[in-house]
């Protein structure tokens, strides 16, 4: 393919069933012989039910949002006084803290903002407006007209996925290209991650939509939480600033948004729109926070050595998979697919505050979306997975006359989706 930024001339396309090896079945099933009681505590970590009919907690969307913004605020308290502590002996709280905060703060928007756009959040349509206008204004993220234009452009058929698609773009224009080998993907990650230009220009253009290119309702009401931004360092001081709201808010804010929609879909910006609905399926897949929890064999040394394995698992979910549930895959996210993919089982995605339940559902009944083929375990193997993607595919390219960001990158940038 000849890709150029603005254009795209396709040549060759290797398809994705080529590289389906990260795809994985059986790791929810192996935690079938842990304890019943902590089976829903398995659910919430790794996303993934064992059954549907599983008991589960049940909240109303007001009260969601209402323990959220509650929660999200006593944090910020939270590290505002650790700050005045000794850093070096709160650091843990404060890194505990940092996870959990970001995490709040991501699902006010690709939870909470991202179904109020889609006018599913409240019974309101006028609650649902007013969410998506005031909560931009008051966590510094794109602004409820661009993001809802964005973000339904990117259900399109047409655009999903493509260099239309705003995300798809925007990933293109940091590196993540087709054609490039893994390795070269995976250092181009770390180095995006560490790069003070990416942090800046994110937080550039988050703020730019809400100060610049927002109502002036909105407008107001982000210069007042900017004045208690100002209030906070002159109180407090620069200190806790950057531990209670630089760090979290911004620094890894944007790495949980990068590593989110990195993972979300099979982005190629060198190819076309889906074919028909069976291509729209294979660009969609469930991410899930865990691995198989390890058999025990029948050999004579197998008690020792399951122990340690065991031990080695638990580890690897408090330590590993734990903080990306708990600060990246938040809500309903691991079961993203079925928000594209419900009406494929004969449900609606109305129904988002049980996708995780009724896409285990759609599984028993036959699958006919196919979700179980495509359920992709761990964080590493969710982006190594979209790394083979993008590296089998063929492209050749030509050298950039643009400069900047175009617009729709612009937007996915902001956006954080």
């Amino acid at each position: 393919m000849r890709l150029q930024y603005g254009r795209v001339e396709p040549i060759h396309l290797i398809s994705l069933t080529k590289v389906t090896s990260m795809f994985e079945n059986g790791a929810r099933e192996s935690m079938h012989a842990l304890p019943r009681v902590i089976q829903p505590i398995l659910t919430w970590i790794t996303g993934k039910p064992l059954e549907a009919t599983e008991p589960r907690l049940v909240l109303s969307n007001s009260l969601d949002v209402f323990i959220t913004l509650v929660s999200s605020i006593g944090f910020f308290a939270a590290l505002i006084w650790l700050a005045s502590q000794n850093i070096l002996a709160v650091l843990p709280l404060i890194v505990l803290s940092w996870f959990v905060l970001v995490g709040l703060l991501r699902k006010m928007q690709v939870t909470h903002l991202h179904h109020a756009i889609h006018n599913r959040l409240f019974g309101s349509p006028r609650l649902n407006k007013l969410y998506a206008r005031v909560l931009p204004s008051l966590i510094f993220v794109q602004n409820s007209v661009e993001y809802r234009k964005e973000h339904l452009e990117h259900h399109n058929a047409h655009i999903f996925t493509t260099e239309r698609d705003a995300d798809a773009a925007f990933l293109a224009k940091l590196g993540f290209i087709p054609g490039r080998e893994r390795g070269e993907l995976w250092m181009n990650l770390w180095m995006t991650i560490a790069s003070p230009v990416f942090h800046i220009v994110f937080a550039r253009a988050r703020l730019k939509s809400v100060f610049l290119r927002n109502t002036r309702g909105e407008t107001v009401l982000a210069i007042g939480v900017a004045l208690a931004h100002v209030a906070l360092i002159v109180i407090a001081g620069w200190k806790a600033y950057a531990v209670a709201v630089f760090v979290p808010m911004f620094i890894l804010y944007h790495v949980s948004a990068l590593l989110q929609f990195l993972t979300e879909h099979a982005w190629n910006v060198a190819g076309g729109a889906v074919d028909d609905w069976n291509d729209y399926r294979n660009r969609c897949w469930g991410r899930f926070c865990g691995e198989k929890y390890p058999s025990c064999e029948s050999n004579s040394n197998s008690h020792l050595v399951h122990f340690f394995r065991v031990c080695r698992w638990t580890t690897r979910m408090l330590f590993l998979h734990l903080p990306v549930r708990v600060a990246c895959l938040v809500a309903d996210l691991p079961a993203h697919d079925w928000h594209h993919l419900a009406h494929f089982g004969g449900q609606n995605s109305r129904d988002w505050t049980r996708s995780l339940y009724l896409r285990q559902l759609v599984i028993s009944d036959g699958d006919k979306p196919g979700f179980a083929r495509r359920e992709l375990w761990s964080m590493r193997n969710m982006i190594e997975h979209q790394f083979l993607w993008l590296q089998s595919i063929t492209c050749t390219y030509s050298a950039s006359t643009a400069g900047g960001l175009s617009q729709q990158e612009k937007a996915a940038l902001v956006s954080g989706e």
